[in-house]
């Protein structure tokens, strides 16, 4: 059917190594990974924390008015948690094992291994279906550029929609290389309805479009009765696959809501044409530019940051296969390519999502397969045609080849080490922040934060007896508020609102807090801030880890290091203090 005939299949003992090589990386980099965007915390993390431990911090997207989030998205992460804690504990209850292995800093782990390991599962499956059915030499190449690349670093562990999107893409690809196509299309059900974020239904146009396309011209179908039957049952499943996972989100949504609502109806409404349910016209920006829009330039420099010179293949893409066809003696016969299928929905993201004003890099996160697919297509077409068509010798290509792949891999390896050198401080301070509360033994810890609140790691950093405060700081938007026992079902008025306009009730005072977390920059308040308190006693500096202050360190060390030729920069004390 397609128009390259599959190679043999990567021996078992080859399949294994390959799995195991990509889940042991996955799981090395956590220990040095980081939590960067703050919406991971508040409208995921936290809300999650909620479902299993009865409080946490609400945002306004939770509050029953607006209902832009699905709690469906949080149910399998609750599930790893819980059922982490049904294995443990008779493990440790018998002494088998250490009792911190149940504390929430470790759940929160178990929980950031889990989703890395299945996006390192996806990825693999994603890698063996090319080796099988397209190239072992593009198959390679994918596998080195996607795997070490610093936007999987930080995208694997991720808990937000896109990177399980990016997960679920993958997987549902790899099925639909492997002509799969029932499978395929659950797991792409799965990502458009489940996660709560739909515009991820871009990505299975193409896929959708060829998957009938194969039904129809499937060689066992004989008659044209038996082509459009086989079609219309694809089309039939998908449409069943569709309403029954949607019935199961609102079903979940109805228990948490407790009223009929579609998230994520609601959130495509809010970000298309910035309509949010009960809100009133305010003259105030709305949908996705209400916090803020970039120029279409924010998302090249993401791919450069997190792609390098991958980034710049792919976009070679058109440009290598359109050399290779012209400059085939023997054209295709019919149909496009595997290849140019699995890559039309990296541009057709790229149109429709791309435009949009709203930048978050985040967007990024389910096409980067595909990055480093059609980056890897690229370099071996590129590589093919100048050994056989212009004839170099194979040592000048073999060189350029592994030159390419040696830049690739130092500049991902390079910006890994910045992130977790320049901004890994709030996880490692907050867990440290974490035992010295429970060492104190002291009920009702407020910790305390002002213009830090967008680095704080969630609840699962805090003690059960410990809550996070905010201290009014020169921050002028909305801040999150604590649920309520009713949680979203709330049908009391509460003091949200749409337009990230800032509600005072959040504030407390200084003084009613215990442990206050801030970066200490040279323009910091946070000295004079704490000589306001007006009890008895002294704020003392506990704990601190090292945070790079980017406006003062200049060039290529904010973005890369590498040891003696990029490195060094201006570090501050991300620190928490303790009153006694």
């Amino acid at each position: 059917m397609f128009l390259l005939s599959p190679p043999p299949h990567l021996p078992p003992r080859f399949q294994y190594a390959l799995l195991s090589l990509i889940l042991a990386y996955r799981a090395s980099t956590l220990s040095s990974n980081l939590l960067t965007d703050c919406d991971e915390v508040y409208n995921y993390y936290e809300p999650l924390h909620f479902t299993l431990y009865g409080y946490g911090l609400q945002t306004w997207e939770y509050a029953e008015e607006y209902a832009l989030r699905t709690y469906a998205f949080l149910m399998p992460a609750a599930a790893v948690v819980k059922t982490t804690t049904a294995i443990l504990t008779p493990l440790i209850n018998l002494n088998l094992l250490p009792p911190h292995l149940l504390s929430k800093p470790s759940l929160f782990n178990v929980l950031r291994l889990f989703l890395s390991w299945s996006c390192g599962y996806s990825e693999y499956r994603f890698i063996l279906s090319i080796y099988n059915h397209l190239s072992p030499q593009v198959s390679l190449l994918t596998f080195l550029f996607l795997t070490p690349s610093a936007g999987m670093f930080h995208a694997a562990p991720a808990f937000l929609p896109s990177s399980v999107a990016l997960t679920l893409t993958m997987l549902s690809t790899s099925l639909h290389i492997d002509g799969d196509y029932i499978e395929a299309i659950f797991f792409g059900m799965l990502s458009v309805v489940g996660l709560g974020w739909p515009f991820v239904a871009v990505l299975y146009i193409p896929l959708g479009l060829h998957s009938l396309h194969a039904s129809y011209t499937n060689p066992h179908a004989s008659t044209l009765s038996h082509r459009l039957l086989a079609s219309t049952l694809t089309l039939f499943i998908a449409i069943f696959l569709l309403t029954s996972l949607s019935f199961i989100v609102f079903l979940v949504d109805n228990v948490y809501y407790e009223k009929a609502t579609i998230p994520s109806l609601n959130i495509f409404l809010y970000n298309a044409v910035g309509s949010t349910p009960g809100e009133e016209e305010t003259g105030k920006s709305t949908g996705d530019e209400l916090y803020g829009v970039e120029p279409f330039s924010y998302y090249l420099k993401n791919l450069a940051l997190n792609f390098n010179l991958i980034a710049v293949l792919s976009l070679l893409y058109p440009f290598t296969k359109a050399i290779k066809y012209l400059t085939q003696t023997k054209k295709p016969s019919k149909g496009p390519p595997l290849d140019l299928i699995i890559i039309a929905p990296l541009f057709l993201w790229a149109l429709i999502v791309f435009p949009r004003p709203h930048k978050e890099e985040r967007f990024l996160f389910p096409i980067y397969h595909l990055i480093a697919f059609s980056a890897a297509v690229s370099l071996n077409d590129a590589t093919t045609f100048l050994k056989q068509t212009l004839k170099l010798p194979p040592q000048i290509t073999k060189l350029l080849l592994l030159s390419t792949l040696a830049a690739t891999t130092l500049l991902s390896r390079s910006r890994i080490n910045a992130l977790s050198s320049h901004y890994s401080a709030p996880l490692k301070l907050y867990t440290k922040l974490h035992s010295q509360i429970l060492s104190n033994s002291i009920p009702n810890q407020s910790v305390c934060v002002t213009g830090e609140w967008h680095r704080f790691v969630s609840h699962f950093f805090l003690p059960l007896n410990s809550r996070l405060q905010f201290v009014e700081s020169g921050f002028t938007g909305q801040l999150p508020q604590h649920f309520t026992s009713g949680g979203s079902a709330v049908k009391a008025p509460q003091k949200f609102n749409a337009v990230n306009g800032e509600e005072n009730e959040r504030y407390v005072d200084i003084s009613s807090c215990d442990y206050f977390v801030d970066l200490t920059l040279p323009s910091s308040s946070t000295p004079k801030l704490l000589q306001t308190d007006s009890r008895e006693g002294a704020w003392t500096m506990v704990e601190h880890e090292i945070y790079l202050d980017a406006e003062r360190t200049a060039g290529l060390s904010r973005v890369i290091q590498i040891p003696g030729v990029v490195d060094g920069g201006v570090y501050e004390k991300y620190a928490f203090y303790e009153f006694h």
